[in-house]
């Protein structure tokens, strides 16, 4: 039996917690961790955050390294203990739990094939019917680990296939020649991927040769002059993809790979209360500073220095935000400049606000995100400028789901864009390791803000999660309303991922 000790009963989750919820209701959990509901000393549901606690069950939750024990142990039918003298919960898998768990995969391909059927969705329903046989016939033998294989072939098999989708990937180029960028992009066409958002800065560092400045300078791999994103440009066209810019906005630097401009521009960084320079939340990247007009008028120029210089179908803005936000002590915006404009429209010396719960604070962070805002407007007007000059340019923002969040933590208000209706899409990015989670978040934005297409940013690669969750977060972003996906990110798609893809969920083109 897998054991792991239980932190507490009920109340909150914390980081690397394994909590017991037997009180009816929810759970009340966000979407960062994992559940198993437990009935009558069994698992009968595995995934998703926020279950409901049923009369005579409970609910074992768990973040971090409880979520990766639950994840990696628990399944359907399995017997599940506590031991309330040792304070832990274990998990079994009795010859008992391996039949139900097969039935469970049974059911579900069953319920597929016949939702297919009454769809009209074009499947292969010989394939389908035959391989739910064969596994029938495997666990009548006993054989349960032949039922989970062909139980999952079957289910994409019986997924629904949808055309005229968007089918993005987000890309960080690698490439060193024109040859190796056809055999990435054939690769990426070939599993069904019709749009593809090339990354042209990073972390401080240009990818994109026509680009290049002291503060902004050739990325490693790249000074003998091959332009990669020209060459992605030239190939996507040639073969029929769309092809967008990814431009990394206020981010421009990871402490320890070096930063130019922070040390060519230090003035235009952000800084801390302590007068030091900000480092965000995830303890090495260098943020530019929204509040400085010099900050605006550069990154616009990169802006109009890309789209007059190369030819996207789309610009696509990332890290558009303040950085991630922990505290007074450790948050963006204690510059002179900063605190002296705050002050002159709002009377409000930040230096003074204690904490960030208070009135103030909540004043400060919406007059950080104005800031990002302007921005934001800035590009939109620019891209509509090259429109009316006859170049069909998209613009759409990689945004955090959580409205709330965004604001709170980054000062990113993308609510506000998409009611004002600057973007031509949103990509959240809905990185959670549970596909229900995934639709669930997605489904709360197409719902309230669904001015602008939802195309879904999932990571189910570059989280490294069973190749199925691949296709189940695409059937559950579709379910919610959005009108595409988007993988990140390209250099995590391995071959059997995108062989299931091109098999199921993006068999039809």
């Amino acid at each position: 039996m897998e054991l792991f000790k239980i932190a507490h009963y009920n109340g909150a989750r914390g980081a690397d917690e394994l909590v017991i919820y037997n009180k009816v209701g929810n759970t009340g959990t966000n979407a960062y961790g994992y559940e198993v509901c437990v009935l009558d000393g069994r698992i009968v549901r595995c995934g998703r955050n926020n279950n409901e606690v049923t009369e005579g069950g409970y609910v074992a939750s768990g973040h971090g390294e409880a979520m990766r024990f639950l994840s990696k142990n628990a399944m359907v039918g399995a017997k599940a203990v506590i031991d309330e003298e040792n304070g832990t919960f274990g998990i079994e898998i009795d010859e008992n739990a391996l039949k139900i768990n097969a039935e469970s995969k049974i059911e579900v391909i069953e319920s597929r094939i016949a939702e297919r059927i009454a769809e009209g969705s074009g499947f292969d329903k010989d394939s389908a019917e035959a391989l739910l046989s064969q596994a029938k016939a495997a666990k009548d033998s006993g054989n349960y680990a032949s039922v989970a294989e062909i139980c999952e072939e079957a289910y994409y098999v019986t997924a629904k296939s949808v055309k005229g989708e968007i089918r993005a990937v987000w890309h960080r180029p690698h490439e060193k020649s024109e040859e190796q960028v056809r055999a990435t992009v054939l690769r990426l066409k070939d599993a069904g991927f019709n749009s593809i958002l090339i990354e042209t800065n990073y972390e401080g560092y240009a990818n994109a040769q026509k680009c290049v400045h002291d503060f902004l300078p050739i990325r490693k791999g790249y000074e003998n002059g091959f332009d990669v994103i020209d060459s992605f440009i030239r190939v996507c066209k040639q073969e029929g993809v769309k092809i967008h810019c990814w431009f990394e906005d206020y981010f421009f630097g990871v402490k320890g790979h070096g930063c130019p401009m922070a040390d060519i521009h230090p003035e235009y960084m952000h800084r801390r209360k302590d007068g030091g320079l900000l480092h965000d939340a995830y303890d090495d990247f260098y943020f530019l500073n929204p509040a400085l007009p010099e900050v605006k008028a550069l990154l616009l120029s990169l802006v109009k220095e890309i789209l007059d210089n190369y030819d996207f179908d789309g610009f696509q803005l990332d890290y558009i935000r303040y950085p991630v936000i922990h505290g007074i002590d450790r948050s963006a915006g204690f510059d002179e400049y900063t605190k002296r404009e705050f002050l002159a429209d709002t009377g409000i010396d930040i230096d003074t606000i204690p904490d960030t719960k208070c009135d103030d604070w909540k004043k400060f962070l919406d007059w950080r995100a104005e800031k990002v805002t302007d921005y934001v407007k800035s590009v939109r007007e620019l891209i509509l400028e090259y429109r009316a000059r006859g170049r069909n340019i998209e613009l759409s923002t990689a945004v955090f789901g959580d409205p709330v969040e965004a604001i709170n933590l980054k000062c990113q208000n993308w609510q506000y864009w998409v009611k004002q209706g600057w973007l031509d899409a949103i990509y959240p990015m809905a990185y959670l390791s549970d596909a229900e989670d995934v639709g669930n978040e997605v489904r709360y934005m197409v719902e309230k803000y669904g001015e602008a297409p939802n195309i879904s940013g999932i990571s189910p690669m570059f989280s490294k999660l069973p190749v199925i969750e691949s296709t189940k977060q695409v059937e559950e972003c579709r379910k919610a309303g959005a009108v595409g996906i988007a993988f990140f990110c390209a250099g995590n798609c391995t071959d059997i991922q995108l062989e299931k893809l091109k098999l199921g969920v993006f068999r039809n083109r």
